[in-house]
């Protein structure tokens, strides 16, 4: 049976909304590297490279982590469109999981992008801001109800999910190659 332990009145910690978005962007930003980096030491650089399971393509995963931020803070909290629509329509949920050829260096700096353009809102945020209910006809219904706060909570469990998917491409490859 589930408990929520995590009661609105229960202010077990003090970190602010800016610590703690940078400390959450810092270890999506360490995880994605080092993955990237040990794919890189073992010789996977195929973007294409989909694993046997079917799971989505190694240039996918990496764009739609970048996705993920720019769907985040421009759809969900800023009511707004993508600031790339064409890698956003590309990489988002929905599509097929295929890599379109996006370039890795194209793909990382909409990532950049995204988690600058983050960093920049936040600090920029009001305690109202944190606090703003995400309304019907305004998002996906999964997060009709969540509070700003609630939506980067999910974007950093989002990353880290991917970057698991990341790793497990990783090993699927080195399996493939050692055959």
């Amino acid at each position: 049976m589930y408990q929520n332990y995590f009661c609105e009145s229960d202010n077990i910690l003090s970190m602010s909304d800016i610590d703690f978005v940078k400390s959450g962007l810092k270890a999506s930003r360490t995880w994605r590297d080092l993955i990237l980096s040990r794919c890189k030491e073992i010789g996977l650089e195929d973007l294409s490279y989909r694993p046997r399971t079917g799971m989505s393509a190694f240039g996918w995963i990496l764009a739609h982590q970048a996705a993920v931020f720019d769907f985040s803070l421009n759809v969900l909290i800023k009511k707004k469109t993508p600031t790339n629509t064409e890698l956003f329509a590309s990489y988002r949920p929905g599509t097929d999981g295929s890599w379109l050829g996006t370039g890795l260096d194209e793909i990382n700096a909409y990532y950049d992008s995204g988690e600058f353009s983050m960093i920049e809102w936040v600090k920029s945020a009001s305690d109202i801001d944190f606090e703003r209910v995400i309304e019907e006809g305004t998002a996906p219904k999964f997060f009709v109800g969540m509070t700003v706060r609630d939506v980067i909570a999910n974007m950093f469990s989002h990353l880290s999910f991917h970057s698991g998917q990341l790793e497990s491409l990783r090993r699927d490859w080195l399996q493939q190659k050692s055959g």
